[in-house]
């Protein structure tokens, strides 16, 4: 019995230390080439600040800026294309440094996220004024010149399938289509790309976060008022003021979307449904009953669904 009990205490130390130097391993030299890895993947480029999000949780912030700036360093040799490496940037300081320096700081991940998002919009919309202006073109006209250039870039591989695509709606209502939807895609990627890391931090940090976050996700009752706002917009005007609204409610409905999958989280966590039949109910609601999401998030404003339900 002794002798077991030596083995035990002998073998749990070693695995502590294991996990220790894997710890440690993954603070200080993962960073330093993982992102930029992930990011030139291109299918895990969304997931390339977790290595930046778990570092600053850690408050080594510093350690993530310096890691920053080699990653640059590896994208800028690999690619040699400074517009990608401006976004890889972008992407990373928004994603993997302030987001999750404003939650070590304030302690709240909505308020965090909010402070994030708004910066990263910022400095967005600044580099691209910047680059703009440098070339004596607007925002607008810089970006569908842009847009024009990658299409006729596409276009000009051979039997490529978007030239079917873009013979049988025209090119020009293409740009104008998206023109027209570019802002709201591009903060709905953007807020995708802040849930995953957010999620993926949870997995791998033990103790950030608890289950019962996310099924407690509530978005503040004013969000309502400007949601109403879009959708009047979107229903009864036209030009720029129905492109607004458009714009608008795609992204106010993805708040209502987090706020949906939030409540069933909730009665999922109550059930003690994991594993593969919660995967399952999550992405029939994300793929295929995604306007259900959005109500119950919505209506959940006036029904409270986790209370009155809750209880039963």
């Amino acid at each position: 019995m002794v002798t077991r009990s030596r083995k035990s205490k002998i073998s749990s130390s070693i695995d502590s230390k294991n996990s220790g130097a894997a710890r440690s391993w993954f603070l200080w030299v993962a960073p330093f080439f993982l992102p930029a890895f992930f990011y030139l993947s291109t299918l895990f480029a969304f997931i390339s600040p977790i290595a930046f999000f778990i570092v600053t949780l850690k408050n080594r912030t510093w350690v993530s800026l310096l890691a920053l700036f080699t990653n640059a360093a590896i994208i800028f040799a690999v690619d040699r294309d400074l517009e990608s490496l401006s976004i890889a940037i972008w992407f990373w300081f928004s994603v993997g440094i302030t987001f999750p320096l404003f939650i070590r700081k304030l302690k709240k991940v909505p308020v965090a996220f909010f402070l994030s998002f708004s910066l990263a919009l910022l400095l967005l919309f600044a580099g691209v004024a910047i680059v703009a202006h440098g070339q004596g073109l607007g925002v607008t006209d810089y970006l569908r010149a842009q847009l024009t250039f990658e299409i006729d870039h596409l276009l000009a591989i051979p039997e490529h399938p978007f030239q079917k695509w873009v013979e049988e709606n025209g090119k020009s209502s293409l740009i104008h289509n998206l023109m027209t939807e570019l802002p709201s895609g591009l903060m709905i990627a953007l807020i995708i790309c802040y849930w995953f890391n957010l999620l993926l931090a949870f997995r791998t940090l033990p103790g950030f976060l608890s289950r019962a976050f996310w099924g407690s996700y509530r978005n503040p009752e004013w969000l309502v008022w400007p949601t109403l706002l879009s959708a009047g917009l979107y229903a009864f005007t036209e030009h720029a003021p129905y492109y607004i609204g458009m714009n608008g409610l795609k992204v106010l409905l993805m708040f209502y979307g987090f706020q949906g999958l939030s409540i069933v989280t909730f009665f999922l966590n109550r059930r003690q449904i994991f594993g593969f039949f919660r995967a399952l109910i999550y992405g029939f609601l994300i793929f295929l009953a995604s306007p259900f999401t959005f109500a119950l998030g919505f209506f959940d404003l006036w029904f409270d669904f986790r209370r009155k339900f809750g209880q039963s």
